[in-house]
């Protein structure tokens, strides 16, 4: 395990074959001249220092899975013919084994793992909210400012005092282009009917080629006595915006704002105010063209300069600030989108200080005393063991009866006439669902790439697609030709919402022809580490940045009557033992450093479903999580869409689980090939009322979704559904059992002659 020595060779640095590769083209251009730009084609932040270092090597193009047509745009950047302006979504550390969150990180288990539980592995955040950037930008501010023992070598890569110059080779939204850009602040000012800020930046291209420049702002929220009383950890920067200019050509001038919403500036509060608050103090805006560019403006701000240690001089003048001198607990209080929903904890049982384990997390206000030295070995308690059982669910005590609901009426209404019917309004609804039996509803469950409709009720039948470079994986398999888009991250580092917003689009134009009206596809889990199995899927280490792709790409996808599946919901920061994997971590970084990158594509992008994960926070599944599915996204995010659980194989080891996972608020199961239906029909045969109701409120979110898709496309309260088998399709199945029955008699023919010449051989 790299993560525990960082004398290893780390497997994001260069093996030897690249090594060798990149010094052969070295030595190529001394003798023939030329340029040597080496291509970086990969989603994971690499260890690139040595790349760096090599004084041969003009240049390093992050080119990040560029899909089938990528490699287009790669030539016209190494030719000249466009200048690059794409920017990191993650840090790019000297040594990646360096970062607190890698300290935990792997097939990690129980101390005293138990062969006769499958659910042994164990994680533990100990890093706290320093996930990426936020972690390094915030140590070097307190390096700066002389706090929080930060400079001393506990941490530090190479063994001395912690240095940021030591440890950084690229910061998070780092960037060059070809040319050269000023960005000059020009006024911030705060709109109470959005609750945004508006940020004004002039942008002029300076250089000789044209290109786009990336407006990045940055906030710093105060981090004082109160916070720290309270364990609310603050980074000292964090992204709240940006805008990317059109193509300036020389000497051209470009003025943007970008909107900075104000929840991103509020801290979540677990003890305290159990909610989101605004911290008193002073407050900053940056504008900068990387996160550490924009500490150092801020830094500059408060009087630091390079003689206290940074490492550049920043500008004041890129920077707004204010002080605000009561600490807020209410504005943030209640749901932004049901003022009826209170905001408050949800996850106390993720920190392992809950189950009587007296654990510290890493914490600003001491650096080497709270620091992930070495792996967190934990014994799982009684208490935790007996949470770990899934087979928790128990008919209420005034669970309705069975036949208080009404099956199968005749009501006259069709899936088309859902199309408009708000979610709130329980009457009309009731009247559908009545329409409805135990049979008709419980066929919408089981998923395999989509359902079968319901001809009563005039469904068509449901198509969806998983794949988070396009939706190639069922274009394949209708025939059609595939398209393979550029990776989530790739998409991420482009840093400009009219790209985000095409893709989504064409990615829904390209499912509605293959008659897809959902892809499971929008990556909202967080890079914790470059080591992350499923990086390529998702947009970044931020979560902020995250909300606002996921805002873009879903509400785009959405307009095109394509339903966005963000995935995987929540926490799924690793593959190692993905289906029992235990994390624990603080609700404070449960919501920002992962919630917050899902809350985007709800909130904002109106994304009518989502995919849960495998894994558990603390030691509940995901998708049994009635604080995740229920209280937090239908609750305080108000989502009106349906909830489908990762894709379940014959050994999964939570697939017998479906009274659990009903009652949390799934609403059908990925890949189930119909246990589900048939495990819901026997308990509400057995006379189980509560079943009946949440099997109900499934059919809801089901045909919610659907009539909000391109399902609803050409029909009218009088079509009916017919499913038809084409000739060719009968054709193909009858040549196919032809051939199998003729394989099965050449086989036994086979064997019948083989015994006989044995038997032959015998009697001679």
């Amino acid at each position: 395990d790299p993560t525990q020595n960082l004398n290893q060779t780390d497997p994001l640095g260069l093996s030897d074959d690249e090594r060798d590769l990149i010094n052969a083209a070295v030595t190529a251009k001394a003798a023939n001249g030329g340029k040597v730009i080496v291509l970086l084609n990969n989603a994971s932040a690499m260890e690139v220092q040595e790349i760096e270092d090599n004084v041969g090597v003009d240049a390093i193009l992050q080119i990040g899975l560029p899909g089938g047509y990528g490699f287009y745009g790669v030539a016209d950047i190494l030719s000249g013919a466009v200048s690059p302006s794409g920017h990191l979504t993650d840090t790019y550390a000297v040594k990646n084994a360096s970062a607190p969150s890698a300290q935990n990180f792997g097939d990690l288990q129980w101390a005293n793992a138990n062969p006769d539980i499958s659910m042994n592995d164990a994680i533990v955040e100990a890093e706290n909210i320093y996930i990426g950037y936020k972690y390094y930008e915030t140590r070097y501010e307190d390096a700066v400012m002389g706090s929080g023992d930060a400079s001393s070598s506990v941490g530090s890569s190479n063994g001395s005092g912690w240095n940021y110059a030591d440890e950084v080779v690229y910061p998070f939204g780092y960037g060059l282009s070809y040319t050269n850009f000023t960005q000059t602040l020009k006024g911030v000012t705060f709109n109470a009917d959005t609750d945004n800020y508006e940020v004004e930046v002039e942008v002029t291209n300076t250089g000789d080629v044209a290109g786009k420049s990336v407006v990045e702002v940055y906030a710093q929220t105060p981090y004082g006595d109160y916070e720290k009383q309270n364990s609310i950890e603050k980074s000292a920067v964090q992204v709240v915006g940006f805008e990317k200019t059109d193509t300036l050509e020389p000497g051209q001038s470009q003025t943007v704002t970008v909107e900075c919403e104000r929840y991103m500036l509020a801290s979540y509060d677990s003890k305290g105010a159990q909610g989101y608050i605004l911290s008193a103090g002073d407050y900053y805006l940056a504008v900068g063209d990387d996160s550490h560019d924009a500490l150092n403006n801020i830094l500059a701000a408060k009087g630091y300069t390079t003689a206290n240690g940074m490492t550049a001089d920043g500008d004041a003048a890129k920077v707004y600030s204010w002080n605000q001198a009561e600490l807020d607990t209410t504005t943030y209080k209640m749901s932004r989108v049901d003022d009826t929903v209170e905001v408050t904890n949800q996850f106390d049982n993720a920190d392992l200080n809950y189950y009587g384990v007296d654990f510290t997390y890493l914490s600003r206000s001491d650096w080497s005393g709270t620091y992930p030295v070495s792996v967190v070995s934990i014994d799982a308690t009684d208490e935790m063991i007996d949470d770990l059982d899934l087979d928790w669910y128990k008919t209420p005590a005034d669970a309705p009866a069975v036949s208080d609901f009404t099956q199968g009426a005749d009501n006259g209404l069709k899936f088309i006439d859902m199309r408009l019917v708000d979610w709130d309004d329980d009457e009309q609804w009731d009247a559908f669902l009545d329409q409805l039996t135990v049979a008709d509803m419980t066929a919408l469950m089981p998923d395999t790439f989509g359902v079968a409709g319901l001809d009563k009720i005039g469904m068509p039948a449901q198509k969806r697609a998983d794949d988070c470079l396009g939706v190639g994986s069922a274009m394949i398999a209708t025939g059609d030709k595939c398209l393979s888009w550029v990776s989530e991250v790739m998409t991420a580092r482009t840093w400009e919402r009219d790209r985000m917003e095409r893709k989504g689009s064409l990615m829904a134009i390209q499912a509605a022809y293959a008659g897809i009206n959902e892809v499971w596809y929008g990556g909202g889990n967080t890079h914790r580490t470059p080591f992350g199995g499923r990086n390529q899927q998702y947009y970044s280490e931020d979560a902020n940045y995250g909300y606002m792709v996921g805002a873009v790409e879903a509400a785009a996808m959405q307009a095109n009557g394509v339903n966005y599946c963000i995935k995987h919901f929540a926490m799924n920061d690793q593959e190692s033992g993905r289906e029992s994997l235990n994390t624990f971590a603080t609700e404070q970084t449960v919501r920002e450093a992962y919630l917050r990158a899902f809350e985007g594509a709800f909130v904002e992008g109106g994304a009518q479903s989502t995919m849960t994960a495998f894994n558990r926070i603390g030691v509940v599944y995901c998708a049994a999580n009635l604080p995740l599915l229920n209280n937090v996204l239908r609750g305080e995010w108000g989502f009106k869409g349906h909830i489908t659980t990762d894709g379940f194989s014959k050994s999964s080891l939570y697939k017998t689980h479906y009274m659990e996972m009903i009652t949390a608020g799934v609403d059908f199961l990925c890949l189930d090939p119909g246990e589900t239906a048939a495990a819901v029909t026997a308990a509400i045969d057995a006379g189980d009322g509560y079943i009946m109701q949440q099997l109900r409120e499934a059919t809801k979110a089901n045909v919610y979704a659907a009539s909000r898709s391109i399902s609803v496309n050409g029909l009218s309260s009088n079509s009916i559904i017919v499913n038809i088998v084409p000739w060719w399709e009968i054709v193909l199945l009858v040549v196919t059992a032809i051939c199998g029955i003729a394989f099965i008699g050449c086989t036994v023919a086979c064997v019948v002659m083989t015994y006989g010449k044995k038997n032959k051989k015998v009697e001679g």
